[in-house]
């Protein structure tokens, strides 16, 4: 055996060890949130998600509504066929939460290294957003482990583009997609930079991949539109309904009186939005929340007419709202807590990209699925909570951040128990 052979074992046994340690970590910390904190942060199933799943349980997919037409309940229905309850779902998202930081140690090390993993692995077990969903029945732990698991597969194709790669970032991102559509943009926005670098290279093979990934997407996707457009009546829902609403909501919600928490968003511009959509749907001669998919068109409807009337206020929803993104929850106090770990993550994350570009390391990767999804959610109504499917990948990139600034002051050999560079 070769002395090159037995140094690549040694690493690689060595971040196994990391990885196994992260995820140790993780699952202790989640398990923490869910026996000990459970009952200061639980809202038990504040959407319905398993009752929706219940009802597939029961009757099969027989109304399309926003949150039924998500891969999440289905998820949990599957539990629920298999014998398993509400504590057997939680469970399964402590390991998703440490499946995520295992997946982001994985990233950081790819990209950067060793330390750099280690150190985005441990952000992520410990971040109080990325904990706070475990104990509930809400979607995030399971929506941030497929967004995390979609851009390791980028990562992969970027390094290999080969068509078996290609395909599996577009079945595990259309996956991630199926959870929540905010995943969408960021696939085509990936999907058309790699067909660039392709062209570029002048390789049919890379291109080939490229295309493998859009097809895998499709196939995926069709049998879920096809379900949508048999349960609707022949009505076309490529996704979900729910984006209409969400656009008119982001109106509201950005508001001055929201966006600095001087008023409560979740109760009192939830209130003025619900308001608002009833009347909609009185003005069209309809009941809101009767059919949810008549609701998103004539939403669409006020929509369209906002942005022609309205662009001003339009730009100003938009603007505000990548800033909310990142902070804008219950209240001022719980508020707090995202927006300064966002700030903070941010500067670190800038220190990264900047000796990241230095070393030539591609960390387009990373931020290109936080930018997207930023600008795409500000788009519709851009609260924290939506921020949290890829806080995996900023505190991947705050942690090099760090490992850059320990390298300045020279405290990589003080006998830290972390990992060199490598």
């Amino acid at each position: 055996m070769s002395a090159a052979h037995i140094s690549y074992s040694s690493y690689s046994s060595q971040h196994t060890k990391y990885a196994a340690v992260i995820a140790a970590v993780a699952t202790a910390a989640a398990l923490l949130m869910v026996l000990f904190f459970f009952h200061f942060v639980n809202a038990g199933d504040p959407y319905d998600y398993g009752n929706i799943a219940h009802r597939f349980v029961e009757h099969g997919f027989t109304k399309l509504t926003r949150r039924a037409a998500s891969l999440y309940p289905e998820f949990i229905a599957l539990v629920y066929r298999l014998g398993g309850t509400d504590h057997v779902v939680i469970f399964l998202q402590c390991l998703f939460h440490a499946a995520t930081c295992v997946l982001v140690f994985r990233l950081g090390l790819r990209i950067y290294n060793a330390r750099t993993g280690v150190l985005a692995g441990l952000f992520c077990a410990f971040h109080p957003m990325l904990l706070r969903y475990v104990p509930d029945l809400h979607m995030e732990s399971f929506l941030t482990f497929m967004c995390t698991f979609t851009v390791w597969t980028t990562v992969r194709f970027h390094d290999r583009p080969t068509v078996a790669n290609g395909i599996l970032v577009g079945v595990v991102g259309m996956c991630a997609t199926l959870t929540k559509g905010v995943m969408l943009p960021y696939l085509g926005v990936f999907g058309i930079v790699s067909g660039v670098l392709a062209l570029k290279a002048r390789s049919i093979q890379r291109v080939g991949a490229v295309v493998a990934m859009f097809v895998a997407m499709a196939v995926v996707l069709a049998p879920w539109t096809y379900r949508n457009y048999q349960v609707t009546g022949g009505r076309f829902v490529l996704l979900t309904p729910g984006a209409s609403d969400s656009f008119l909501r982001g109106y509201v919600f950005t508001r001055w009186e929201f966006a600095t928490l001087q008023k409560p968003p979740y109760t009192d511009a939830e209130n003025e939005v619900n308001n608002w959509f009833r009347q909609i749907a009185r003005d069209a001669g309809t009941e809101w929340e009767k059919d949810e998919v008549v609701d998103e068109e004539n939403n669409a409807r006020v929509a369209k007419h906002l942005i022609a009337t309205q662009p001003l206020d339009t730009a100003r929803k938009v603007f505000v709202g990548l800033f909310t993104f990142w902070y804008e929850m219950t209240s001022l106090r719980n508020s707090l807590i995202p927006g300064s770990l966002a700030l903070i993550a941010w500067a670190l994350a800038i220190v990264g990209l900047r000796s990241a570009h230095r070393e030539g390391r591609p960390s387009w990767l990373i931020w290109l699925p936080i930018v997207v999804m930023n600008v795409f959610v500000a788009l519709l109504i851009p609260l924290g909570r939506y921020s949290v499917p890829i806080i995996p990948c900023l505190m991947t990139l705050a942690a090099f951040g760090v490992d850059t600034l320990l390298n300045r002051l020279n405290l990589a050999s003080s006998g830290l128990a972390l990992p060199g560079r490598s």
